[in-house]
């Protein structure tokens, strides 16, 4: 699977995390962040709160397959940040292949 058949299949299952029907979901404002490491081409986190703000952090380029400890602690580090900002982790998903893992996090404003 390519980057953008990943990339494309997330964004379609993010669409169905809440479609704002129900009368809690109307009141819940949500952030996600979207970590994208891959081995080839440049790693990053993308968030976007919900004000449509959004900010990237950059993240080292993992030498050949190996996962870089410190990619690792950089997005440890944001998912808490975002913890300490009055959010709460509600969705988590990943998908990957040798050359690429995409993983999405959906939180929701306390």
């Amino acid at each position: 699977m390519t980057i953008v058949g990943i990339i494309a299949i997330t964004s379609i299952i993010l669409g169905f995390v809440s479609d704002g029907n129900s009368a809690n979901e109307k009141d819940q404002q949500f952030l996600t962040v979207r970590v994208f490491e891959a081995t080839q081409v440049s790693s990053f986190i993308i968030i976007v709160d919900e004000n449509g703000k959004q900010e990237t952090v950059e993240l080292e380029k993992p030498v050949k397959k190996e996962p870089l400890i410190s990619n690792v602690v950089k997005i440890n580090k944001t998912l808490n940040s975002i913890g300490e900002k009055g959010y709460k982790l509600v969705s988590q998903s990943g998908a990957g292949d040798p050359y690429v893992i995409l993983t999405t996090y959906t939180f929701v404003k306390k």
